[in-house]
């Protein structure tokens, strides 16, 4: 059986779990870590995406989430290597879902509050400085909503460091997310 039909036959079989991640290990949000974290161009970041960033991402690649809490569900949900960690980026004053090694998590960051999966073993680390945005998934889900459900709804998925605005994706942007496909 070729690898396209076994991947359209566990798409048919669970189709939840699939749809928001890709079929290799590592879901589409940390492949986007990764590539904007070492790309050389003006779009490299510093810590980690943007909640609209990544709602957005997953728009252009096809796998859209209903709503912000779907989209940290899908964080929490599935076991990495590193933790994913939600803070407020010290650069652009917003909230990013950055990673960090599991071991650096456990002996630096261990007072984080942490959001524990109920279908895996993983969880999200709430940076201490954040100390507004909740403790618990339902708290934090809301304050997220609260921040960015406007931006979001108007389609302005990324933060303009030039403009200290929200702003639509450039073409170059939409080109490098669906490059992870």
């Amino acid at each position: 059986m070729s690898k396209k039909k076994v991947v359209s036959n566990i798409k048919l079989l669970f189709p939840k779990t699939t749809s928001n991640m890709s079929l290799s290990k590592n879901p589409y949000w940390y492949k986007l870590i990764k590539l904007f974290k070492t790309t050389q161009s003006k779009y490299r970041i510093s810590t980690g995406l943007t909640i609209p960033f990544i709602f957005g991402a997953y728009k252009i690649l096809g796998s859209p989430f209903e709503n912000i809490e779907q989209l940290i569900r899908s964080i929490i949900d599935v076991e990495i290597d590193k933790y994913p960690i939600i803070q407020k980026c010290p650069d652009i004053s917003k909230h990013v879902i950055m990673v960090e090694d599991k071991a650096y998590c456990n002996k630096y960051y261990s007072k984080f509050p942490r959001i524990e999966s109920e279908v895996v073993k993983s969880s999200l680390l709430v940076s201490i400085n954040t100390p507004t945005l909740g403790r618990t998934l339902e708290r934090v889900c809301f304050n997220l909503n609260s921040e960015y459900s406007d931006t979001i709804f108007k389609k302005k998925f990324s933060w303009s460091n030039i403009n200290e605005q929200w702003r639509e994706f450039e073409e170059q942007e939409i080109e490098m997310i669906s490059s992870i496909k």
